[in-house]
């Protein structure tokens, strides 16, 4: 066996032609792959009603896209840490993703998209409402009642959706990309529109937003 490579053999033989070049990458590879298949292994409840060839063929797809980002990201490596490390983490970023893929398959986005905000509410204050003041439950009230009206009056049915999808019901943004078609930047746009216009309905009752999360603060 080999010993292991350092940083400048690693970017050394990535960057030369020929057998060199592919034995590197083979290796290269084999690392990525062995890191997909390890965080697959920490999370296989996301890969309920798989086979093990089937979550092997998901690490794999993993594996090679993460190959392909690391030879496009070789010149952003500045040797802070071992190469492999470096390598590794777009590896498990690559498995986050189609780990996240796999949870959210099956689930009708269009279900929860339609879905009020009242479970948000409800988790919101569970274990809270215990010695809670008279006048502050009050006000929890209020700001759910403000909430809601600016839900229904003053967002957009897209900016309803993506702020159901992603804040009430905690669907990562790329799935929602994939949901609707668009693109992250159109996505991250919607919820802040979204998000601003919940502000400004707060504040034109007098209401900031610092204020609103020491509401619903753990006494």
């Amino acid at each position: 066996m080999s010993p292991p490579r350092t940083n400048q053999e690693w970017l050394h033989d990535l960057k030369a032609s020929g057998a060199l070049q592919e034995a590197a990458i083979a290796d290269l590879r084999d690392l990525l792959l062995r890191a997909a298949l390890y965080f697959f292994s920490r999370n296989l409840g996301d890969f309920r009603g798989l086979s093990r060839d089937e979550i092997t063929q998901r690490a794999e797809d993993c594996a090679q896209d993460a190959l392909l980002a690391v030879m496009n990201h070789l010149s952003d490596f500045r040797g802070d840490s071992k190469f492999s490390t470096w390598a590794y983490k777009f590896a498990i970023n690559m498995a986050m993703v189609a780990a996240r893929r796999e949870r959210w398959k099956g689930v009708s986005l269009d279900e929860l998209a339609s879905s009020d905000e009242s479970h948000f509410f409800e988790w919101i204050l569970q274990d809270k409402s215990y010695g809670v003041a008279p006048e502050q439950s009050a006000m929890q009230a209020e700001i759910q009642r403000i909430i809601r009206d600016v839900i229904d009056h003053d967002l957009t049915e897209k900016q309803r959706r993506v702020l159901s999808l992603m804040v009430f019901n905690e669907v990562p943004m790329d799935e929602v990309v994939r949901h609707l078609g668009t693109n992250r930047n159109a996505v991250y746009k919607m919820l802040h529109d979204a998000r601003r216009k919940l502000k400004s309905g707060l504040q034109a009752h007098g209401i900031e937003v610092g204020e609103t999360l020491t509401l619903f603060e753990s006494r």
